[in-house]
């Protein structure tokens, strides 16, 4: 009895610790395509009964993935770590962080995402497993490109994927830029929803930017740019006015959007001037051989 007391007394004064901070993992989805960003809302509670600070030492922060079965997943690299911040008593704060990058999540299947922090004292507070799931996705077109790189003097093939991905009926654009064989991927660019009777318009430009064009809802469209390496150029948002919105090539190679009205919105790429007055839209031409043909396919 001796012995047992001060045991159940650390036990106690373990379990009141524990209780003092509380982590969660939140994700805004559970499917994910290979290489998009996994984007974990941290979110921390604390109930000690005064100011809690984290990140004044490296390595704070340490997420943890598993695949289904328990085996670990290789690590890219020490992961996030977004500073220092402090909590008051008896509140909440949310960081938002990226977790793709630092971990080998290139083979599909299911995995579980938790998180670890460490305070100043030692003291370790590790949240409830979150689940997701990683898939290739549905190809729905492709198109072999080359690019020269910084210091070379032959072009690298590489290729361009338009997949989409479907959970709890909700449809969801990706472009994924890998190498020629698919056998590496280098960048994946989420796009966002669409709707399943729309067909997106895919064109290539003369400096081998990806320009794409998709239907979101019933009278709204997304218009994407991205660069050969993956890189999000633009991003803009046109909705149905007396002409459909559509890609448009020139003789010269340049690609744009012709028909429709442009809404400015907050997540404009680059960020929209709300002050300036809606682009007009550009000249109609009878339809060439140039033009791209409608469908993603051809």
């Amino acid at each position: 009895m001796k012995t047992f007391l001060p045991f159940l007394l650390t036990c106690l004064a373990l379990a009141r610790a524990l209780a003092q901070i509380e982590v969660q993992v939140l994700l805004p989805q559970e499917v994910f395509l290979i290489g998009a960003p996994i984007e974990a809302a941290l979110r921390i509670a604390n109930f000690s009964g005064s100011k809690a600070t984290f990140g004044k030492e490296p390595g704070w922060l340490r997420f943890n993935v598993e695949a289904l079965g328990g085996s670990v997943v290789n690590r890219l690299g020490d992961g996030p770590d977004p500073g220092e911040f402090s909590l008051e008593s008896s509140t909440r704060g949310t960081v938002r962080l990226d977790v793709q990058p630092f971990f080998d999540l290139s083979r599909p299947g299911r995995y579980r995402l938790s998180a670890t922090i460490r305070r100043p004292d030692g003291s370790e507070f590790t949240s409830p497993e979150t689940a997701l799931e990683v898939v290739r996705g549905a190809k729905l077109w492709e198109k072999d490109f080359g690019v020269l790189l910084p210091g070379s003097d032959d072009p690298v093939a590489r290729k361009y994927l338009l997949c989409q991905v479907t959970h709890l009926r909700e449809a969801r654009l990706y472009i994924r830029v890998t190498d020629a064989d698919e056998s590496g991927n280098i960048h994946t660019t989420p796009l966002g929803a669409t709707v399943s009777f729309n067909r997106t318009a895919c064109s290539i430009d003369r400096q081998s930017r990806l320009h794409v064009l998709h239907q979101f809802d019933a009278s709204s469209y997304r218009y994407h740019q991205i660069g050969p390496d993956g890189t999000l150029l633009a991003r803009r948002t046109y909705v149905f006015a007396e002409k459909r919105p559509q890609l448009r090539i020139s003789e010269a190679g340049a690609v744009a959007v012709v028909g429709g009205d442009r809404r400015r919105l907050d997540d404009d790429v680059p960020a929209a001037d709300h002050k300036k007055p809606p682009e007009p839209a550009a000249p109609h031409h009878a339809p060439s051989k140039e033009y791209p043909p409608p469908h993603p396919n051809t």
